[in-house]
């Protein structure tokens, strides 16, 4: 019987690790991807829809790329591939964004597996869940099962303890007690080290014309007030709330900005930038009606 139960859980565990791959990819619009490249770089997901060209490179063989097209837009996404599909069928795509080589901040999608698509994302919700719960059942009735016996016999007599040696206690007298041990009250918080990475951010014009932020994380963002908390939080209405991001190099010791608004851009000393651009000192970022200034200390 137990030998059984095993076999089972064993079944029950394996079915459980294999449904868990299912969601490891993010399913997403092909719009979303060409419209903010930035916020899938290096991101694993999956594209549904359907092949429109293909492209084999070199010529005669099944490398090379090809376009799929899915309802959220009229421009295609192009993926590259070591096996060429038919054009015209439906795949679900899996893979990760990278730049084009050839063309800079334009996203192509590299291919780690194809399949035609197959059941609704709440469906694979519901066959994982169940997955878990027949897991969680199959543990507790091993518990049930194995659980020893209680065993019942003729209980044994209990005698009355003896009261510890020691004076009486005369009832009619205050008896002073020995103060029992008293934890130390937990410390408080420790102070959060404050690291300066050698620059910082001047608002040169703006509603927040004089202010100015140390730049001390790894990431900084900065736009107006909204649903994302800004490390660097401007009053300027014609800044989006998810405008831009400062990164920090800490091996190159390099600052770069990349703009992560779809609708204002960012500007570097007067051009539009997309991907992460390198600051030097005393750039100039533009964004609405506000101009900041990087200064390195």
């Amino acid at each position: 019987m137990k030998k059984l139960l095993s076999s089972f859980l064993l079944a029950a565990a394996l079915a459980f690790v294999l449904a868990l791959p299912v969601l490891a990819a993010q399913q997403v619009w092909i719009s979303d991807i060409l419209a903010n490249p930035q916020r899938f770089w290096n991101t694993t997901v999956t594209v549904i829809g359907q092949v429109q060209a293909v492209a084999a490179n070199p010529a005669g063989t099944t490398r090379g790329t090809y376009t799929l097209l899915d309802e959220s837009c009229p421009n295609p996404l192009t993926i590259r591939t070591t096996d060429l599909p038919p054009v015209g069928r439906n795949y679900s795509v899996t893979g990760t964004i990278v730049q084009d080589p050839a063309q800079a901040n334009v996203p192509q999608l590299k291919e780690y597996g194809r399949e035609a698509p197959g059941m609704s994302s709440m469906m694979k919700y519901i066959l994982i869940g169940a997955a878990v719960v027949f897991f969680i059942l199959i543990i507790i009735l091993i518990v049930v099962l194995t659980k020893p016996k209680q065993k019942y016999g003729v209980s044994e007599t209990i005698r009355p303890v003896s009261p510890p040696s020691g004076p009486a206690l005369d009832p009619g007298r205050t008896t002073k007690l020995a103060p029992t041990a008293v934890a130390p009250p937990p410390s408080g918080d420790r102070t959060q080290v404050f690291a300066n990475l050698g620059a910082d951010i001047l608002i040169d014009k703006g509603p927040d014309k004089g202010k100015e932020f140390t730049l001390h994380k790894q990431v900084t963002t900065l736009g107006r007030a909204g649903s994302r908390k800004n490390d660097i939080e401007l009053n300027d209405e014609t800044v989006s709330k998810e405008q831009a991001s400062i990164y920090f190099d800490a091996q190159k010791k390099e600052f770069s900005i990349a703009n992560e608004s779809g609708t204002n851009p960012t500007k570097l000393n007067g051009q539009a930038i997309a991907g992460p651009t390198l600051l030097v000192n005393d750039a100039l970022i533009e964004m609405g009606r506000s101009i900041l200034r990087f200064r390195k200390q």
